[in-house]
Protein backbone atom coordinates (compact mmCIF):
# COMPACT_ATOMS: atom_id res chain seq x y z
CA UNK A 1 0.00 0.00 0.00
CA UNK A 2 1.12 3.48 -1.34
CA UNK A 3 1.00 6.23 1.49
CA UNK A 4 -0.27 9.35 0.16
CA UNK A 5 1.67 12.33 2.13
CA UNK A 6 -1.51 13.60 4.39
CA UNK A 7 -2.16 10.12 5.10
CA UNK A 8 0.85 10.03 6.42
CA UNK A 9 1.21 12.67 8.27
CA UNK A 10 -1.97 11.76 9.65
CA UNK A 11 -0.83 8.10 10.43
CA UNK A 12 2.87 10.23 12.46
CA UNK A 13 0.62 12.74 14.38
CA UNK A 14 -1.89 9.58 15.84
CA UNK A 15 0.91 7.45 16.66
CA UNK A 16 2.45 11.05 18.38
CA UNK A 17 -0.69 10.93 20.51
CA UNK A 18 -0.54 7.67 21.71
CA UNK A 19 3.27 8.01 22.76
CA UNK A 20 2.94 11.54 24.17
CA UNK A 21 4.67 12.97 21.84
CA UNK A 22 1.51 15.34 20.21
CA UNK A 23 3.45 18.14 21.35
CA UNK A 24 6.74 17.85 18.94
CA UNK A 25 4.25 17.84 15.79
CA UNK A 26 2.58 20.69 13.81
CA UNK A 27 -0.87 20.29 13.96
CA UNK A 28 -2.31 19.15 10.40
CA UNK A 29 -3.44 21.39 8.27
CA UNK A 30 -7.22 21.53 6.83
CA UNK A 31 -7.75 22.46 3.12
CA UNK A 32 -8.76 25.94 4.07
CA UNK A 33 -6.91 29.40 4.00
CA UNK A 34 -6.03 31.52 6.69
CA UNK A 35 -7.57 35.28 6.29
CA UNK A 36 -4.34 36.70 5.96
CA UNK A 37 -3.62 39.74 3.66
CA UNK A 38 -0.53 41.89 2.17
CA UNK A 39 1.83 38.67 2.69
CA UNK A 40 5.34 40.58 2.50
CA UNK A 41 8.99 40.41 3.04
CA UNK A 42 11.21 42.83 4.47
CA UNK A 43 15.05 43.26 4.40
CA UNK A 44 17.09 42.78 7.01
CA UNK A 45 20.30 43.44 8.29
CA UNK A 46 22.22 41.15 6.51
CA UNK A 47 20.01 39.56 3.66
CA UNK A 48 22.16 36.90 3.07
CA UNK A 49 21.35 34.93 6.58
CA UNK A 50 18.10 36.43 7.88
CA UNK A 51 14.48 37.40 6.13
CA UNK A 52 11.70 39.34 7.94
CA UNK A 53 8.18 37.84 6.79
CA UNK A 54 5.06 39.75 7.79
CA UNK A 55 1.17 39.24 7.00
CA UNK A 56 -1.97 41.42 8.36
CA UNK A 57 -5.64 40.45 8.92
CA UNK A 58 -8.75 42.23 9.82
CA UNK A 59 -9.34 39.61 12.42
CA UNK A 60 -7.60 37.94 15.13
CA UNK A 61 -5.58 34.65 13.91
CA UNK A 62 -5.19 32.06 16.66
CA UNK A 63 -1.85 29.62 16.77
CA UNK A 64 -0.64 31.52 14.10
CA UNK A 65 3.06 30.79 12.92
CA UNK A 66 4.96 30.10 9.90
CA UNK A 67 6.57 27.03 8.76
CA UNK A 68 8.99 27.03 6.65
CA UNK A 69 11.53 24.49 4.72
CA UNK A 70 14.72 24.80 3.02
CA UNK A 71 15.80 23.02 -0.06
CA UNK A 72 16.74 19.53 1.74
CA UNK A 73 12.71 19.65 2.72
CA UNK A 74 13.96 20.83 6.62
CA UNK A 75 10.83 21.75 8.30
CA UNK A 76 11.13 24.35 11.14
CA UNK A 77 8.28 26.52 12.74
CA UNK A 78 8.62 29.61 14.38
CA UNK A 79 5.52 31.40 15.93
CA UNK A 80 4.30 34.79 14.85
CA UNK A 81 4.89 38.27 17.06
CA UNK A 82 1.22 39.88 17.05
CA UNK A 83 0.60 43.82 16.79
CA UNK A 84 -2.62 45.57 16.35
CA UNK A 85 -3.96 48.97 15.21
CA UNK A 86 -7.36 50.75 15.47
CA UNK A 87 -7.57 53.48 12.85
CA UNK A 88 -9.95 54.65 10.20
CA UNK A 89 -12.58 52.71 11.92
CA UNK A 90 -10.80 49.66 11.36
CA UNK A 91 -8.67 47.10 13.01
CA UNK A 92 -5.85 45.40 11.27
CA UNK A 93 -3.67 42.82 12.87
CA UNK A 94 -0.25 42.68 12.22
CA UNK A 95 2.04 39.14 12.59
CA UNK A 96 5.61 39.28 11.85
CA UNK A 97 8.41 36.20 11.75
CA UNK A 98 12.12 37.47 11.73
CA UNK A 99 13.98 34.05 10.15
CA UNK A 100 17.77 34.25 11.48
CA UNK A 101 20.90 31.88 11.00
CA UNK A 102 19.25 30.89 7.03
CA UNK A 103 21.91 29.85 4.62
CA UNK A 104 23.72 31.79 1.82
CA UNK A 105 22.57 31.00 -1.47
CA UNK A 106 19.65 28.82 -0.27
CA UNK A 107 15.88 28.66 -1.38
CA UNK A 108 13.43 28.42 1.38
CA UNK A 109 9.59 27.73 0.93
CA UNK A 110 7.05 29.13 4.06
CA UNK A 111 3.53 29.06 4.64
CA UNK A 112 1.22 30.23 7.34
CA UNK A 113 -0.44 28.15 9.95
CA UNK A 114 -3.25 29.34 11.55
CA UNK A 115 -5.48 26.40 13.47
CA UNK A 116 -6.67 24.41 11.28
CA UNK A 117 -5.64 26.20 8.23
CA UNK A 118 -2.98 26.99 6.08
CA UNK A 119 -2.26 29.13 3.40
CA UNK A 120 0.48 28.51 -0.33
CA UNK A 121 3.44 27.80 -0.14
CA UNK A 122 5.78 30.82 -0.73
CA UNK A 123 9.65 31.05 -1.58
CA UNK A 124 12.36 33.30 -1.31
CA UNK A 125 15.93 32.95 -2.20
CA UNK A 126 18.99 34.25 -0.09
CA UNK A 127 21.90 35.84 -1.53
CA UNK A 128 25.42 33.62 -1.37
CA UNK A 129 27.88 34.82 0.88
CA UNK A 130 29.69 36.33 -1.56
CA UNK A 131 27.92 39.07 -3.70
CA UNK A 132 30.30 40.42 -6.26
CA UNK A 133 27.00 42.10 -8.00
CA UNK A 134 23.52 42.81 -8.20
CA UNK A 135 20.78 44.84 -9.47
CA UNK A 136 17.79 46.78 -7.84
CA UNK A 137 14.93 48.67 -8.43
CA UNK A 138 14.57 51.98 -6.89
CA UNK A 139 10.66 53.19 -7.26
CA UNK A 140 9.17 56.50 -5.43
CA UNK A 141 5.74 57.64 -5.02
CA UNK A 142 3.64 54.96 -5.37
CA UNK A 143 0.68 56.96 -3.89
CA UNK A 144 -2.47 56.68 -5.85
CA UNK A 145 -5.83 58.77 -6.02
CA UNK A 146 -9.04 56.74 -7.17
CA UNK A 147 -7.20 53.11 -8.42
CA UNK A 148 -4.18 52.13 -7.38
CA UNK A 149 -4.60 49.44 -10.23
CA UNK A 150 -1.62 51.44 -12.20
CA UNK A 151 0.14 51.13 -8.79
CA UNK A 152 -0.05 47.46 -9.19
CA UNK A 153 0.35 47.33 -13.62
CA UNK A 154 3.43 49.14 -13.43
CA UNK A 155 5.24 47.10 -10.91
CA UNK A 156 4.44 43.47 -12.61
CA UNK A 157 5.54 45.59 -15.75
CA UNK A 158 9.06 46.47 -14.86
CA UNK A 159 9.54 43.13 -12.56
CA UNK A 160 8.91 41.80 -15.81
CA UNK A 161 12.07 43.43 -17.61
CA UNK A 162 14.10 42.92 -14.99
CA UNK A 163 13.65 39.43 -13.38
CA UNK A 164 17.05 39.48 -12.32
CA UNK A 165 16.82 42.43 -9.57
CA UNK A 166 17.56 41.04 -6.00
CA UNK A 167 15.04 43.69 -4.52
CA UNK A 168 12.84 46.79 -4.74
CA UNK A 169 12.44 50.22 -2.63
CA UNK A 170 9.88 52.51 -2.36
CA UNK A 171 11.38 55.60 -1.54
CA UNK A 172 8.44 57.28 0.31
CA UNK A 173 4.76 58.05 -0.30
CA UNK A 174 4.12 54.61 -0.15
CA UNK A 175 0.46 55.90 0.19
CA UNK A 176 -1.36 58.80 -0.33
CA UNK A 177 -2.69 59.16 3.45
CA UNK A 178 -1.00 57.70 5.76
CA UNK A 179 -4.28 56.98 8.11
CA UNK A 180 -6.79 56.17 5.73
CA UNK A 181 -7.84 51.99 5.45
CA UNK A 182 -8.58 52.03 2.08
CA UNK A 183 -5.09 53.34 0.59
CA UNK A 184 -3.57 50.93 2.54
CA UNK A 185 -5.66 48.12 1.38
CA UNK A 186 -5.70 49.22 -2.00
CA UNK A 187 -1.83 50.00 -2.62
CA UNK A 188 -1.47 46.44 -0.91
CA UNK A 189 -4.58 44.51 -3.04
CA UNK A 190 -2.49 45.54 -6.12
CA UNK A 191 0.40 43.25 -5.93
CA UNK A 192 -1.26 41.00 -3.55
CA UNK A 193 -0.36 38.23 -5.86
CA UNK A 194 3.65 39.75 -6.95
CA UNK A 195 4.42 41.08 -3.46
CA UNK A 196 5.71 37.93 -1.45
CA UNK A 197 8.18 36.98 -4.20
CA UNK A 198 10.11 40.36 -3.73
CA UNK A 199 12.22 41.75 -1.50
CA UNK A 200 11.32 44.93 0.07
CA UNK A 201 12.74 47.95 1.19
CA UNK A 202 10.73 50.82 2.52
CA UNK A 203 11.13 53.81 3.20
CA UNK A 204 9.08 56.57 5.24
CA UNK A 205 6.91 59.90 3.35
CA UNK A 206 5.66 62.98 3.99
CA UNK A 207 2.06 61.47 3.10
CA UNK A 208 2.63 58.20 5.60
CA UNK A 209 2.36 61.16 8.12
CA UNK A 210 -1.25 62.82 7.31
CA UNK A 211 -4.13 62.31 9.28
CA UNK A 212 -7.61 61.34 7.32
CA UNK A 213 -7.99 65.13 7.71
CA UNK A 214 -4.73 65.94 6.09
CA UNK A 215 -2.88 67.56 9.11
CA UNK A 216 0.27 66.21 10.19
CA UNK A 217 0.21 62.56 12.81
CA UNK A 218 2.34 59.90 14.11
CA UNK A 219 2.59 56.87 10.95
CA UNK A 220 1.38 54.61 13.21
CA UNK A 221 0.49 52.59 10.15
CA UNK A 222 3.71 52.18 8.76
CA UNK A 223 5.41 51.71 11.89
CA UNK A 224 3.12 48.47 12.56
CA UNK A 225 3.45 47.78 8.75
CA UNK A 226 7.38 47.64 8.60
CA UNK A 227 9.06 45.85 11.03
CA UNK A 228 13.04 47.15 10.00
CA UNK A 229 16.57 46.38 10.75
CA UNK A 230 16.63 47.90 14.39
CA UNK A 231 18.70 51.64 14.73
CA UNK A 232 19.15 51.21 18.57
CA UNK A 233 16.70 53.58 19.25
CA UNK A 234 13.61 52.04 20.60
CA UNK A 235 11.28 55.21 20.39
CA UNK A 236 12.30 56.00 16.72
CA UNK A 237 12.56 51.94 15.31
CA UNK A 238 11.19 51.81 11.59
CA UNK A 239 12.13 55.39 10.68
CA UNK A 240 15.93 55.10 9.79
CA UNK A 241 17.97 51.93 8.93
CA UNK A 242 20.60 50.41 7.29
CA UNK A 243 21.59 47.32 5.28
CA UNK A 244 24.49 45.92 3.56
CA UNK A 245 23.99 43.96 -0.28
CA UNK A 246 27.16 42.83 -1.27
CA UNK A 247 29.62 46.01 -2.29
CA UNK A 248 27.06 48.48 -1.36
CA UNK A 249 25.60 49.44 2.36
CA UNK A 250 22.58 51.08 2.15
CA UNK A 251 21.02 53.77 4.26
CA UNK A 252 17.68 54.67 4.74
CA UNK A 253 16.88 58.51 6.08
CA UNK A 254 13.77 59.75 7.26
CA UNK A 255 13.12 63.17 5.82
CA UNK A 256 9.99 64.13 7.79
CA UNK A 257 11.22 66.33 10.46
CA UNK A 258 8.51 68.80 9.53
CA UNK A 259 5.85 66.61 9.59
CA UNK A 260 6.84 64.63 12.74
CA UNK A 261 8.25 68.06 14.83
CA UNK A 262 5.73 68.24 17.37
CA UNK A 263 5.77 64.42 17.59
CA UNK A 264 9.85 63.84 17.46
CA UNK A 265 10.99 67.54 17.73
CA UNK A 266 14.84 65.57 17.92
CA UNK A 267 14.66 63.41 15.08
CA UNK A 268 17.29 64.92 12.72
CA UNK A 269 19.17 65.14 15.78
CA UNK A 270 18.98 61.79 16.41
CA UNK A 271 19.59 60.39 12.66
CA UNK A 272 22.88 62.74 12.36
CA UNK A 273 24.23 61.37 15.40
CA UNK A 274 23.41 57.52 14.00
CA UNK A 275 24.20 58.01 10.48
CA UNK A 276 27.97 59.07 11.74
CA UNK A 277 28.04 56.02 13.71
CA UNK A 278 26.75 53.54 11.02
CA UNK A 279 28.63 54.97 8.24
CA UNK A 280 32.10 54.57 10.97
CA UNK A 281 30.81 51.22 11.06
CA UNK A 282 30.29 49.67 7.66
CA UNK A 283 32.92 50.81 5.26
CA UNK A 284 31.55 48.74 1.89
CA UNK A 285 32.97 49.90 -0.96
CA UNK A 286 29.91 52.05 -1.59
CA UNK A 287 27.67 53.99 0.40
CA UNK A 288 24.27 54.72 -1.14
CA UNK A 289 21.34 56.89 0.82
CA UNK A 290 18.10 56.37 0.24
CA UNK A 291 15.03 59.02 1.31
CA UNK A 292 11.76 60.80 0.14
CA UNK A 293 12.21 64.13 0.20
CA UNK A 294 15.31 66.13 -1.91
CA UNK A 295 17.73 68.08 -1.40
CA UNK A 296 16.24 70.81 -3.81
CA UNK A 297 13.08 73.01 -3.82
CA UNK A 298 11.08 73.21 -7.04
CA UNK A 299 8.81 75.94 -6.61
CA UNK A 300 7.73 74.37 -2.89
CA UNK A 301 7.90 76.65 -0.07
CA UNK A 302 10.95 75.72 2.29
CA UNK A 303 10.18 76.78 6.08
CA UNK A 304 12.84 77.13 7.45
CA UNK A 305 15.12 78.85 4.38
CA UNK A 306 11.47 80.66 3.55
CA UNK A 307 12.50 79.92 -0.08
CA UNK A 308 10.51 78.34 -2.82
CA UNK A 309 13.82 76.80 -4.91
CA UNK A 310 17.41 76.46 -4.41
CA UNK A 311 18.54 73.90 -1.36
CA UNK A 312 15.71 72.80 0.36
CA UNK A 313 15.35 72.60 3.92
CA UNK A 314 16.10 68.78 3.98
CA UNK A 315 19.21 69.57 1.72
CA UNK A 316 20.65 71.79 4.39
CA UNK A 317 20.08 69.89 7.08
CA UNK A 318 21.82 66.54 5.29
CA UNK A 319 24.49 67.55 2.47
CA UNK A 320 26.77 68.57 4.88
CA UNK A 321 27.15 65.44 6.31
CA UNK A 322 27.07 63.69 3.08
CA UNK A 323 30.16 64.94 2.23
CA UNK A 324 32.02 64.57 5.35
CA UNK A 325 31.15 61.39 5.32
CA UNK A 326 31.87 60.28 1.90
CA UNK A 327 28.30 59.60 0.71
CA UNK A 328 28.78 57.95 -3.28
CA UNK A 329 24.92 58.53 -4.50
CA UNK A 330 21.41 60.47 -3.02
CA UNK A 331 18.42 58.87 -4.52
CA UNK A 332 15.11 60.75 -3.48
CA UNK A 333 11.46 61.10 -4.73
CA UNK A 334 9.03 63.70 -3.35
CA UNK A 335 8.98 66.21 -6.64
CA UNK A 336 7.61 63.03 -9.06
CA UNK A 337 9.95 64.01 -11.33
CA UNK A 338 13.20 62.57 -12.90
CA UNK A 339 16.48 64.91 -11.96
CA UNK A 340 19.90 64.50 -11.95
CA UNK A 341 21.88 66.88 -10.45
CA UNK A 342 25.12 65.07 -10.67
CA UNK A 343 27.79 66.51 -7.62
CA UNK A 344 26.88 69.62 -6.08
CA UNK A 345 29.87 70.61 -4.11
CA UNK A 346 28.48 73.27 -1.38
CA UNK A 347 30.14 72.26 1.55
CA UNK A 348 33.00 70.33 0.95
CA UNK A 349 36.08 69.20 -1.73
CA UNK A 350 34.76 67.72 -4.92
CA UNK A 351 36.29 64.28 -4.30
CA UNK A 352 33.56 64.05 -1.34
CA UNK A 353 30.47 65.03 -2.78
CA UNK A 354 27.86 62.30 -4.04
CA UNK A 355 26.06 62.18 -6.80
CA UNK A 356 22.22 63.28 -6.15
CA UNK A 357 19.25 62.12 -8.53
CA UNK A 358 15.58 62.25 -8.51
CA UNK A 359 12.82 59.86 -9.65
CA UNK A 360 9.71 58.72 -9.54
CA UNK A 361 6.48 59.01 -9.40
CA UNK A 362 5.59 54.72 -9.78
CA UNK A 363 2.10 55.44 -8.90
CA UNK A 364 -0.44 57.51 -11.09
CA UNK A 365 -0.29 60.91 -8.77
CA UNK A 366 1.63 62.74 -12.07
CA UNK A 367 2.76 66.71 -12.09
CA UNK A 368 4.61 69.59 -13.67
CA UNK A 369 8.07 70.07 -12.21
CA UNK A 370 9.61 73.20 -13.22
CA UNK A 371 13.28 72.56 -13.93
CA UNK A 372 16.19 74.87 -11.59
CA UNK A 373 18.97 75.79 -14.31
CA UNK A 374 21.41 76.19 -11.67
CA UNK A 375 21.66 72.73 -10.62
CA UNK A 376 19.92 70.06 -13.06
CA UNK A 377 22.36 68.52 -15.52
CA UNK A 378 19.35 66.64 -16.99
CA UNK A 379 15.38 66.12 -16.40
CA UNK A 380 12.79 64.65 -17.63
CA UNK A 381 10.32 66.03 -20.34
CA UNK A 382 7.12 67.07 -18.82
CA UNK A 383 4.33 66.01 -17.31
CA UNK A 384 6.28 63.15 -15.66
CA UNK A 385 5.24 59.72 -17.21
CA UNK A 386 5.92 56.95 -14.29
CA UNK A 387 9.69 56.03 -14.21
CA UNK A 388 11.81 54.09 -11.86
CA UNK A 389 15.81 53.20 -11.36
CA UNK A 390 17.61 50.52 -11.82
CA UNK A 391 20.85 50.75 -9.91
CA UNK A 392 23.61 48.06 -10.87
CA UNK A 393 26.75 47.68 -8.78
CA UNK A 394 29.86 45.53 -8.45
CA UNK A 395 33.22 46.38 -6.66
CA UNK A 396 34.38 48.22 -9.81
CA UNK A 397 31.40 50.49 -10.57
CA UNK A 398 27.52 51.70 -9.70
CA UNK A 399 25.82 52.70 -12.69
CA UNK A 400 22.28 54.22 -12.68
CA UNK A 401 19.99 53.84 -15.54
CA UNK A 402 16.39 55.68 -15.28
CA UNK A 403 13.54 54.29 -17.42
CA UNK A 404 10.09 55.02 -18.08
CA UNK A 405 7.41 52.12 -16.73
CA UNK A 406 6.23 51.76 -20.61
CA UNK A 407 10.55 51.00 -21.47
CA UNK A 408 11.72 54.37 -22.14
CA UNK A 409 15.30 54.83 -21.57
CA UNK A 410 15.52 58.18 -19.53
CA UNK A 411 19.06 58.53 -18.57
CA UNK A 412 21.56 56.26 -17.71
CA UNK A 413 24.92 57.32 -15.91
CA UNK A 414 28.17 55.41 -14.21
CA UNK A 415 30.08 56.38 -11.09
Amino acid sequence: MVLSRRKFLTLVSQTAVMLGLSSLFPKLAAAGTPPIEALRQLITSDPRTSRTIMWQSRVPLEDCQLQYRDSQGTLQHKPAIINSLQEDRVTNYYYTVYLKDLTPGTTYSYRIWQGNDVSGWQEFTTPPADINEFSALIFCDSQCGRTYASWGDNFRTVWQRHPEAQFFAINGDIVDNGQQEWHWHNFFAAVEGDLPAHLFVPVMGNHECYSLIWRPCRPRRYELSYNLPPNGNPALQNYYYSYDYGPVHFIVLNTQMLELAGIFPDLLVQQKAWLRQDVKQHRNKWQVVLMHKDILAYDEFQVNSKTLMGISDVGYAFMPLFEELGIDLVLTGHMHTYRNRGHIFKYAPASQGPVYLMSGPIGNQQYKVPEDKRFDKSAIYQPTPPNYLLLEASQERLTVTCLTAAGDLVEKIEI
